[in-house]
């Protein structure tokens, strides 16, 4: 019988290769093992002690072609000893595959690239020039980005938001017909730096050179929703609610839950019990502040205008940053080609290398982020603008006319924070908001962009 594979471990179990040994031992009329050499069949002490145990224990020959050794249970001397140093090189042999290996990798990972698999949202392909590279996924990487916006609202937990990325039809990269799950989902994309422009390797983090899926911030954001589950008391509903996972209890800071009783919503506290109130009275409190949000149509379209226009001289500041960036980007680069010469020809120590590289790499890393700050932001600016504005004119229809989840959207897009004390709802609305009320109110819109400056 013909066994074949290519398993090469070092510590760790070889399955083809226990398959061998357990079909030997139970066949008897199998006399002896034949091998092309001995590193193609031991490639740990743990295989040469199994391969010794048969033919001592159970009378079989090892046969090894191309070291012209032959070995039997009576052998010794130098047949042995030719065995014990042809093992040993061996695994000398895994060893050096192993070094070059994880040269080969940080090497890779040093200059921005991935080896292996792509992350979920991304694929492998190979470039004309047969090179490996790592490109986005029209079909995935849609629905990724969607799973880090969704989850970053606070209102799904990951087990309700893995099925729902499963409805919407998102699979894992494993297998195109498995649908997403709970731990995967944690593990490999809401907690994957990748997705934002970083590789994981080694506990640390590198910049890669492959098209990010969603802005820095909002990486973050989700880290800061998943670190809070643990801290606050809350279940989990299929019913949606307008402020749910919103609103803190003023007393003790605790988020407020919403049940439902007899058809009516109720909100509560469940830690100090200081707050039990309908909803509906909270949701006519809500609606009076988009009232005031509220901005005439003349008033918006103006505002569009004058906005467009201060935009232009803004223009020029982004322009000088975007230089500035690119230049500091271009002497570091410069600094990692002279560092390594200097590395080569033994004038610096690997510890220094190391040390300055990876001062550079954090450099290069937060200017990357400044840069792609800017490009996000000049770009974002009107349409960012536009869209408030556009909520502005028709605030209070919006709001009384949207269902429950939508309602929430709302209120956290307007809030910065809110809590309840009693029955009166306190909050204190995003600085963009508060202009808005405060230009409401006086009448006054925009005084600061006037035509002198």
């Amino acid at each position: 019988k013909e066994f074949c594979f290519q398993e090469s471990a070092g510590h760790k179990i070889r399955k083809r290769f226990d398959e061998m040994i357990g079909y030997v031992k139970e066949h008897d009329e199998v006399g002896a093992i034949l091998a092309f050499r001995v590193d193609r069949t031991t490639r740990n002490f743990r295989d040469a002690v199994a391969l010794d145990n048969l033919r001592i224990e159970e009378n079989k020959e090892l046969h090894f072609v191309y070291n012209r050794l032959v070995l039997k249970a009576d052998s010794h001397g130098r047949d042995i000893t030719d065995w014990d140093l042809q093992v040993f090189l061996a695994k000398q042999y895994l060893n050096r595959l192993q070094e070059d290996g994880a040269n080969t990798w940080l090497s890779k990972i040093r200059h921005g690239e991935w080896s292996g698999k792509a992350p979920c949202g991304y694929k492998n392909v190979e470039l004309d020039d047969h090179k490996a590279w790592i490109v986005k996924d029209d079909e995935r990487a849609p629905l990724v980005a969607k799973a880090f916006q969704m989850y970053s609202t606070g209102n799904y937990s990951l087990k309700a938001l893995a099925k729902k990325l499963s409805e919407m039809g998102l699979t894992t990269n494993t297998d195109s017909q498995k649908l997403m799950y709970t731990s995967y989902l944690e593990e490999h994309i809401i907690k994957n730096p990748f997705y934002y422009g970083e590789m994981e390797f080694k506990e640390k983090l590198y910049p890669h050179k492959y098209e990010t899926l969603i802005p820095k911030w909002l990486f973050f954001k989700c880290k800061e929703v998943c670190e809070s589950y643990g801290k606050t008391p809350f279940k989990y509903g299929a019913k949606s609610y307008a402020f749910k996972r919103l609103l803190t209890c003023a007393k003790c800071g605790s988020f407020l839950s919403t049940y439902t009783q007899k058809d009516i919503n109720y909100v509560r506290c469940h830690n100090c019990k200081a707050v039990h109130v309908k909803e509906d009275t909270l949701l006519g409190q809500a609606s009076g502040i988009f009232k005031k949000l509220t901005i005439p149509n003349d008033i918006a379209e103006d505002l569009k205008t004058k906005l467009a226009a201060f935009h232009t001289d803004e223009q020029y500041f982004f322009e000088q940053n975007v230089k500035r960036i690119n230049a500091e980007l271009a002497k570091i680069k410069k600094d990692n080609k002279t560092m390594y010469r200097d590395r080569l020809d033994g004038r610096i120590t690997l510890e220094d290398y190391d040390k300055m590289f990876e001062e550079n790499r954090q450099k290069t890393t937060d200017l990357l982020e400044e840069l792609k700050g800017h490009n996000e932001g000049d770009e974002a600016f009107l349409i960012s603008c536009s869209y408030i504005l556009e909520l502005a004119k028709r605030a209070q229809e919006l709001f009384t006319r949207s269902q429950p989840d939508q309602k929430n959207r709302l209120l956290r897009f307007v809030f910065a924070n809110a809590s309840v004390k009693g029955e009166k709802l306190d909050y204190k609305l995003k600085r963009v908001f508060e202009g808005i009320v405060e230009c409401n109110k006086s009448k006054n819109w925009l005084p600061r962009l006037d035509s002198n400056q």
